[in-house]
């Protein structure tokens, strides 16, 4: 049963694909941006490489509408995907909203600024610069294209991955 009755048909589909969906195993980012309407960031782990064959790489990135970095995003019309690394899950809760709530969020972290002047994490395994190309909402999610504008990797340990709820780490066997 649901709030307003039986379970229908739309409502069992719907659970089934976010538990499906809860045992895709993710590579955890914080995403961050700067401009006009101010400085944001968010954690997110829908995340895609679109393609490396245009004239500059596509990424997307699927944040919800009511999100305020979505919109500030859109917005400031930049962002900068960072990659965390398996030691990092604090710095994805804290940009998750689970910790630290109500302070800034990049108290916290090893902040540099790009080239176009957005927070970036120097020691994330890898950090990639876009510029907003396209943007459409799916249901309750923006689906955010970035041209990337420019890369930035560093050696690390394996990166944070998010399945079954939860974090974990790669196992090398």
């Amino acid at each position: 049963m649901n709030a307003n009755g039986p379970q229908t048909g739309d409502d069992k589909l719907r659970g089934g694909f976010l538990e499906a969906m809860s045992h895709a195993a993710n590579t955890v980012y914080v995403v961050t941006t700067d401009g006009p309407a101010g400085r944001a960031g968010v954690t997110v782990s829908a995340f895609s490489s679109v393609s490396a064959d245009v004239d500059q790489p596509r990424l997307l990135i699927c944040l919800h509408h009511e999100s305020t970095t979505a919109d500030i995003i859109r917005t400031n019309g930049v962002f900068c995907v960072n990659m965390l690394r398996s030691d990092q899950a604090a710095l994805a809760d804290r940009f998750a909203g689970r910790i630290g709530a109500g302070g800034d969020k990049f108290a916290e972290g090893n902040w540099g600024v790009t080239e176009a002047g957005m927070p970036c994490l120097t020691d994330a395994l890898a950090s990639l610069e876009c510029r907003l190309s396209e943007q459409t909402l799916v249901g309750t999610h923006h689906v955010l294209f970035g041209a990337v504008q420019n890369v930035r990797l560093t050696a690390g340990p394996s990166p944070l991955i998010y399945a079954s709820r939860n974090y974990t780490k790669l196992s090398k066997t």
